[in-house]
């Protein structure tokens, strides 16, 4: 990070948002920059290709459907080029889909409508990920002996047992299973489980929904094995 004259916060990392929606690009763009993120904007991917051949970026912001060539497309072709983390952005949410893409080389797939504060927490995450050498979780959907079914949002356990989840469980369920063995803070589980738009990280609401999940899928609750508590910062999980 570095100080910018006006005495803010700048991030090294820099960002391409590929998006035909200007409106929505550029809303996004003035939040993650009052964030400290560099970040440019494309409407389409020949533009997209001609930044890239000029610009050298951290991560990509792809959306899914745009006229002409889509983000699928650039998608492959950055994900075989470049070391860059790459979200895609969709109004389509289906698993099918989300895990075609994660084969094709995404790291991450958020659905639209979002929130700033959930856009903003995956980017934190896959940064942490990319810093510490971790490979993203291509289709983890088991931990110890609990899988995760996204769709129907519960979780199977090995002897039978079905735990039903709440929305908010689920979303963060799905976000720890991604970023396993990842500090996410509370500030960022409070924005994936979409609770409210700002919270901000004194909000304890997060606590009682670990709480909950930690009821739910730890053997002993009071030493959770897979929930883990990093004091004053936020949670790790451990998949076991």
């Amino acid at each position: 990070m570095n100080e910018a004259a006006d005495g803010s916060t700048v991030i090294d990392e820099r960002i391409l948002i590929c998006d035909d929606d200007v409106e929505f690009a550029e809303n996004v763009c003035v939040f993650l920059r009052t964030k400290g993120y560099q970040i440019d904007h494309v409407p389409n991917v020949p533009a997209a290709r001609e930044k890239i051949e000029s610009e050298d970026y951290d991560l990509f912001l792809l959306d899914l459907v745009m006229p002409g060539t889509n983000g699928k497309v650039l998608c492959r072709e950055i994900a075989s080029r470049l070391d860059a983390g790459i979200i895609m952005i969709s109004s389509v949410d289906d698993d099918a889909e989300r895990i075609s893409l994660l084969e094709l080389g995404a790291d991450d797939y958020i659905i639209k409508p979002f929130n700033d504060l959930e856009l903003l927490a995956r980017i934190r995450a896959l940064m942490r990920r990319r810093q510490t050498g971790q490979k993203t979780q291509k289709r983890l959907t088991r931990f110890g002996p609990w899988e995760l079914v996204e769709n129907e949002r519960h979780l199977k356990h090995d002897d039978g047992r079905v735990i039903t989840l709440t929305s908010s469980e689920a979303r963060v369920m799905r976000f720890f299973v991604e970023n396993s063995d990842v500090l996410c803070t509370r500030e960022d589980l409070l924005a994936v489980a979409r609770t409210r738009q700002h919270g901000g990280a004194g909000d304890r609401s997060v606590d009682a929904l670990i709480k909950r999940l930690r009821s739910k899928i730890e053997s002993d609750p009071a030493n959770p094995e897979h929930i883990r508590t990093v004091w004053g910062q936020g949670y790790i999980f451990r998949p076991g």
